[in-house]
C-alpha cells in the first residue's frame, strides 16, 4: 500500500457505454496514512461528470475496505502494485468496477466502468503521474480535439486503435490461484494481424499456455469472434486504448474475463485476467506488456 502514498495527477479519458469519446477529466488524488492506520484518499475529478470528496480505506491482508463517505466497497489486493475493486459512489449514484495498477514507481493506469444498475454510463480510462512533494502537477498529455468531432472516431483522435495494431505485445504475467496464492511469473504474448478479419494469437500464461488463435469481426467499438476460432467471445473498446470482454477457451473449457489499458503513447499496456471454470474462479493473472512491430 505504501507505493500508492502521495499525490497523483492526470487527465483521464471518459467514454460512454458505447465507447464514444465524451471528454477528458482532470483527475487529482492525494493519498495519506492516518494515525489509526487507515488510508485517506482525497479525490477531485472534473470532466463529463464531476465529483470531489474523500474516503477512507481500511487495509487488510489481502483486501481493502472502502469505508466512505465518498466511496464504499471492497477491493482485492492482488499484489503490491494492483488493486481490483467493486464499489459505490453515493454522490453520483454509480456503481464501479475498477482496477488500478502501478507501472514502475511513478505511473498509474486504471480502468473504471461506472454503471447504474447494469447500464454502463461511463468508462474512465486513467493515466496518473506521481507529483513530487512541493511540485505543482505537470500539464497532462491530451489528444487535441472536440467531443463533437471525436465522438464518432473509435480511435478518439489517435492515428490507429492502439489495441488493434499489427504487431506483438510481450511480457510476463504474475499468476495467483483460486485462493490468491502465488503461482509464479509466466511469459505471455499476444500477436495481432490485420487482414479481412482481425486475428489474435495468444500464447503463454498460467492457465492455458498453448498458442490459441481467434479471428474477430470488429467495427472499432466492439469485436466478436468467429465460430471457427480456438477462443470465442467478444469485447468492447474505449477509444482504442482500453477493452473489456469475456472469452471461452474451447480446448481447456475455461472462461476468461480480460481487461486491458494502454498508455497514452501506446507503448505499454496493463492486462488483468480472471479465469473461471463455469462460475468458479480458478485464478487470476496480470502484468504489463510492451508493444513491438
Amino acid at each position: 500500500m505504501s507505493q500508492f502514498i502521495g499525490r497523483w495527477a492526470g487527465s483521464a479519458e471518459v467514454f460512454d457505454g458505447y465507447g464514444r469519446f465524451l471528454g477528458n477529466g482532470a483527475d487529482y488524488r492525494q493519498v495519506q496514512t492516518m494515525a489509526d492506520g487507515r488510508i485517506r484518499i482525497d479525490v477531485s475529478f472534473v470532466g463529463p461528470f464531476k465529483h470531489s470528496g474523500h474516503y477512507f480505506i481500511q487495509p487488510q491482508d489481502d483486501h481493502r475496505l472502502y469505508e466512505g463517505p465518498a466511496n464504499i466497497g471492497y477491493a482485492e489486493t492482488l499484489s503490491d502494485s494492483l488493486v481490483d475493486a467493486n464499489a459505490y459512489w453515493p454522490a453520483l449514484g454509480l456503481s464501479q468496477r475498477f482496477f488500478l495498477i502501478l507501472v514502475g514507481d511513478n505511473l498509474q493506469l486504471s480502468l473504471a466502468h461506472m454503471t447504474r444498475g447494469e447500464h454502463l454510463l461511463y468508462a474512465v480510462v486513467g493515466q496518473n503521474d506521481r507529483v513530487p512533494d512541493g511540485d505543482a502537477p505537470a500539464q497532462p498529455t491530451v489528444v487535441s480535439g472536440t467531443h463533437y468531432d471525436l465522438q464518432d472516431d473509435p480511435a478518439a483522435g489517435r492515428p490507429v486503435i492502439w489495441l488493434h495494431r499489427p504487431g506483438q505485445w510481450r511480457g510476463e504475467l504474475t499468476a495467483l490461484d483460486e485462493n490468491r496464492r502465488p503461482l509464479g511469473q509466466f511469459a505471455y504474448s499476444q500477436t495481432i494481424a490485420a487482414a479481412s478479419l482481425l486475428e489474435l494469437q495468444t500464447a503463454g500464461g498460467a492457465f492455458d499456455a498453448a498458442a490459441r488463435r481467434a479471428a474477430f469481426i470488429t467495427n472499432g467499438w466492439q469485436a466478436w469472434a468467429t465460430a471457427d476460432s480456438d477462443v470465442v467471445g467478444s469485447y468492447s473498446l474505449s477509444g482504442g486504448r482500453a477493452l473489456s470482454g469475456h472469452f471461452y477457451y474451447r480446448e481447456s473449457r475455461l472462461r476468461c474475463w480480460r481487461r486491458e489499458v494502454a498508455t497514452l503513447d501506446g507503448t505499454r499496456k496493463a492486462v488483468v485476467e480472471y479465469w473461471y471454470h463455469g462460475g468458479q474462479r480458478v485464478g487470476v493473472q496480470f502484468g504489463v506488456l510492451e508493444f513491438g512491430e
